[in-house]
């Protein structure tokens, strides 16, 4: 198991969940404003569309994020791995 913190990819995941529910939630309500000739519903529902995708984009940059700190770690440990090679260190 690593040793790695978790929690900025459990936070990326519950972003883009949170996102994707508040998305369909969203067209949903656009969908039922427009049906019933409700504008309101419908600019609430738009409203909340676009929060939800502000979330999972926001959910989506995390991941992104983490994936490329593990990719700086990873090639760090690499260079350090090497330095100690051409010390004598093994």
């Amino acid at each position: 198991m690593d040793d790695r913190d978790h929690s900025g990819a459990h936070s990326a995941a519950a972003d883009k969940a949170r996102g994707h529910v508040e998305e369909t939630i969203g067209k949903a309500k656009e969908k039922i404003g427009k049906a019933v000739g409700s504008e309101r519903l419908e600019e609430k529902g738009a409203a909340q569309r676009a929060e939800g995708k502000v979330d999972r984009m926001k959910g989506e940059i995390k991941e992104k994020v983490e994936d490329v700190k593990d990719k700086v770690k990873a090639g760090a440990e690499v260079v350090k791995e090497k330095f100690d090679e051409a010390r004598g260190k093994h």
